[in-house]
């Protein structure tokens, strides 16, 4: 699979303190940002740069090209 920016959409699960940086980097890398994490305020910010919010994990991964997590802990991903 080859990324295009403009083209592919990235979504990013996960807006810790990497998982934001990281987000942040993919958009500003021209890129379409899908974003999801628990407390869609920590995603605030991605937002007002040009992410997307999705609603739900399910969401995240049905409308991306390619999907990346960035979470601490196993139970983190069951939720």
């Amino acid at each position: 699979m080859k990324l295009e920016k403009g083209k592919t959409v990235v979504g990013f699960a996960g807006l810790g303190v990497m998982g934001y940086s990281m987000a942040g980097h993919i958009l500003k890398g021209g890129y379409d940002l899908l974003v999801y994490n628990r407390t869609k305020e920590k995603g605030l910010g991605l937002l007002a740069q040009g992410a997307v919010w999705a609603d739900d994990p399910f969401s995240l991964a049905e409308k991306s090209d390619v999907v990346i997590t960035m979470v601490g802990y196993p139970k983190d991903v069951e939720e």
